[in-house]
């Protein structure tokens, strides 16, 4: 995969940190640089802070928005992390099946592994297990 990724920051200063680090493993692992464009992106993530007030509504309002554009460019990556993520889990692929995968503060390390595992099995992947 070439090309760029787009991170969407909701909340705390250690979501600011971990962006950073999705950034990070994006680059290493597939090359993509980061855009202020998600129309640009091949991997589009939201990274949720459920401690700010309505941060759970603004990630769908989002993915409502990007929803038309997955349709339309189905080899994009969307992605859902962080603290929302790991408490809805599953509920996140319920209620907008066009996210590819989920997970969670501890577990973005694994985001190129859950990337791969969805483009291989279709299926989207939520890891919001704890090391």
């Amino acid at each position: 995969m070439s090309g760029k990724y787009y991170i969407k920051t909701y909340g705390c200063q250690m979501n600011e940190y971990d962006s950073s680090r999705m950034g990070d493993v994006l680059e290493a692992e597939y090359g993509l640089t980061p855009t202020n464009d998600p129309q640009q992106a091949q991997v589009i993530l939201f990274n949720t802070c459920s401690v700010r007030e309505k941060a759970q509504e603004k990630v769908f309002t989002d993915l409502g928005w990007i929803r038309e554009y997955k349709q339309a460019n189905p080899d994009v990556v969307v992605g859902v992390g962080g603290c929302v993520a790991s408490q809805e889990g599953e509920a996140i692929v319920r209620r907008a099946k066009y996210v590819d995968v989920v997970f969670g503060p501890q577990t973005l390390h694994r985001l190129p592994e859950l990337i791969e595992r969805r483009r291989r099995s279709g299926v989207p992947q939520v890891d919001i297990s704890f090391p």
